[in-house]
């Protein structure tokens, strides 16, 4: 009975070092094509919202639309106001450096990455609804 005991236990233990090393490389690790893309991901979707901003601007100006209705309950010059807060709050070069600079793990960059795609496709929603406006109008 003892050798079975000894089997089981050197098992478990292989078994456990297994484990930890296994949940070290897909969760504690900081990857650096994972980092990389983030970086990309990051600077895309903050390139698109400054750019969807001019357009919005150029918009409202060329219509003076600012007091007009964008999404019900939004005109266009608070969802510019929106965007300029959240270019300050959310997608500032000082928010990349500090976020940066946690050394987030894989599931926190893979998170992170899909929040600012969801975000860019928002944008490019409206930045392809406003490339429209501008050209026919």
């Amino acid at each position: 009975m003892e050798p079975f005991l000894l089997i089981c236990t050197v098992l478990g233990a292989v078994a456990s070092v297994v484990a930890i090393l296994a949940y070290r490389n897909d969760h504690a690790k900081k990857p650096k094509e994972e980092k990389e893309f983030l970086i990309l991901q990051f600077n895309s979707t903050r390139s698109l919202s400054l750019s969807v901003t001019e357009k919005l601007e150029k918009y409202c100006k060329k219509y003076n639309a600012f007091n007009d209705l964008m999404f019900e309950g939004t005109t266009f010059g608070e969802y510019i106001l929106m965007l300029k807060n959240s270019q300050k709050k959310n997608l500032s070069k000082e928010i990349l450096d500090t976020m940066l600079s946690l050394s987030p793990t894989k599931p926190v960059i893979d998170w992170m990455v899909k929040s600012l795609e969801n975000q860019f496709n928002e944008l490019l929603k409206i930045d392809t609804w406003l490339d429209s406006k501008l050209i026919i109008e």
